[in-house]
């Protein structure tokens, strides 16, 4: 049935407070207050607001009879909460860093398991790990043999979950500045110094104070680290900052990894990038600080605008589309109430003014405070570059050719100055997007199998280093032990009789040493339209079987 004159009026008014969600956002930033006519602390602007938006989709929706209750729950309720309602037990950790800052972590408690901690990108929050619910059918899959059949169809399967069905225990993070972590031991979120600071600091001090925190809760020695966007940047920062963190580490695995962004795709930060020290200007002048925050008039907004019967669905869907790149056939659309009722989640705007330094520059590299505070701070003229060298662990890349904010040759810059990239992985799906590393439909027979088999890899090969060292230092012990015992008959005037037992030699013991490192895999340069299940999995067994044989060291990859 076609809309009325009425139902049109009522769609032009739903776009026309998607504009003054938008004045919203702005508004909230810092001591901000040109927009506060707009202000949603209004309490009827606010109710008028609501009623007209909630009439007219529910006008459009059929009334709003076929909303999702489920969806509707989920955009609403937070990540502990989120994780409680699909069965899993959940704990809310809180860590002070050393400039005072106090951040949020939630946890998928797996006691006495190795911990895994999970890291999302710019505007996200921990929710992002878990909004998409364990899909049905895979909750009792704790095995990677049972995870490897279950394949395409139905296979939506969010890594939260996921690592807690194949028992690890799942830490998320939440990085300063998001609607979790907004606290600080002497500052308020409103006074401008508190959102003084870019992804650097979140390196700097986020990072160590979770790290030291999981495993000084857990007793383990080292975990497992998984990075989406932004996620992976600041673990770059970590290591060359701090390198004596890599030995905290097993393994990295960087989900759209972020570093050299000088030829990102995206027309819309290309355009903001060119208008970058004008932006950067103004929102000092205005005394913006905060980007996007996560309020409860978004929340309802998105719920009511994005939900399945809404003719303005479209739009929320293009929106993201615009920043990640296009997918409609990954987006499962009667989630976005969900994604965009925790994303965005807000953000510094000193943040986002380093990664457009990085765009403009060409270099991954400190905040460039300009000429004079640069030879202060960094005693040169321009700000250094992070270190990449200095990322020891073994790390895996996986990226796609569609991602509007990660090129495909930034990656490979990125994988050259790494020194130990034990995989870099080109997704076989030419329209895989940024996003799609987290919400997309086929995400884990494209992306999460992989990631699962080379934290498995690297496990592996951990267990026999360590058994070969344990074996090695055990020869030496009793090669010792018989030569004192050689030693004192010698030295009593007896003839020595004691000899090293069978399979004692030095043969036995060059047996023993450790075994060379991980070989790297690589993907196929041309990606596909679509995965086949069947061919990828096979593809994957045949690699693993090779990888096991393989004693070759690392070569260079290639993609």
């Amino acid at each position: 049935m076609r809309p009325t004159v009425s139902s049109w009026g009522r769609l032009l008014m739903a776009l026309l407070l998607h504009c003054l969600v938008a004045l919203q956002v702005c508004g909230r930033a810092g001591a901000f207050t040109l927009l506060s006519p707009f202000s949603y602390s209004s309490l009827s602007f606010k109710n008028l607001l609501n009623s007209v938006l909630l009439s007219s989709n529910a006008n459009l929706a059929g009334g709003g009879r076929n909303l999702k209750s489920d969806v509707l729950e989920d955009a609403s309720l937070i990540t502990p909460k989120l994780i409680r309602k699909y069965g899993y037990p959940s704990e809310t950790h809180t860590v002070v860093t050393k400039d005072g800052y106090i951040l949020e972590m939630h946890r998928i408690p797996k006691k006495g398991a190795q911990p895994v901690l999970l890291m999302h990108g710019i505007l996200d929050t921990s929710a992002t790990w878990v909004l998409m619910g364990p899909k049905s059918g895979l909750g009792e899959c704790f095995d990677l043999a049972t995870l490897m059949v279950n394949q395409k169809e139905n296979s939506t399967y969010i890594p939260g979950y996921m690592l807690s069905d194949l028992g690890y225990d799942v830490w998320m993070g939440n990085s300063r500045g998001n609607r979790y972590s907004k606290n600080h031991t002497s500052l308020n979120s409103d006074y401008q110094e508190f959102w003084d600071f870019t992804f650097h600091e979140m390196g700097k001090y986020d990072l160590p104070a979770n790290i030291d925190y999981i495993l000084s809760k857990t007793g383990y020695e080292q975990l497992h680290y998984i990075g989406h966007s932004q996620g992976t940047a600041i673990f770059w920062v970590l290591c060359s900052e701090q390198p004596a963190y890599t030995q905290k580490i097993t393994s990295m695995h960087a989900l759209a990894p972020i570093a050299y962004i000088h030829d990102m795709k995206s027309p819309l930060f290309r355009t903001l990038v060119l208008f970058l020290d004008f932006l950067t200007a103004a929102t000092r002048m205005l005394r913006i600080t905060e980007f996007m925050p996560n309020t409860k008039f978004l929340v309802d907004h998105s719920q009511v605008v994005c939900h399945d019967n809404a003719m303005t669905q479209d739009v929320c869907s293009n929106i993201l589309f615009l920043v990640a790149g296009y997918n409609s056939e990954q987006l499962n659309k009667t989630m976005l109430p969900v994604m965009l009722s925790h994303t965005p989640s807000g953000a510094s705007i000193k943040q986002l003014e380093h990664f457009g330094q990085l765009m403009k520059s060409g270099h991954f590299r400190k905040f460039d405070r300009g000429y004079l505070r640069n030879q202060l701070e960094y005693n040169r003229m321009t700000p250094p570059d992070y270190d990449l060298s200095r990322v020891k662990v073994p790390v895996a890349l996986y990226y796609s050719v569609n991602d509007l904010l990660v090129s495909t040759t930034g990656v490979d810059r990125l994988a050259r100055e790494l020194p130990n990239v034990i995989d870099k992985y080109l997704v076989p799906m030419e329209r895989f997007n940024h996003l799609d590393f987290l919400w997309a439909i086929d995400v884990k027979p494209l992306v999460y199998n992989r990631l699962v088999r080379n934290v498995r890899r690297v496990e592996n090969h951990r267990a026999k280093l360590t058994a070969n060292l344990a074996n090695y230092l055990a020869m030496q012990l009793q090669r010792q032990h018989i030569r004192q015992q050689m030693q004192q008959q010698m030295m009593e005037g007896l003839p020595p009789n004691v000899h090293l037992p069978h399979g004692l030699g030095m043969e036995m013991i060059a047996a023993a040493t450790p075994p060379p490192p991980l070989p790297t895999t690589t993907t196929p340069a041309t990606p596909t339209t679509a995965p086949t299940s069947a061919t990828t999995e096979d593809a994957l067994l045949d690699e693993e079987d090779a990888l096991t044989t393989s004693t070759s060291s690392p070569a260079e990859s290639t993609a």
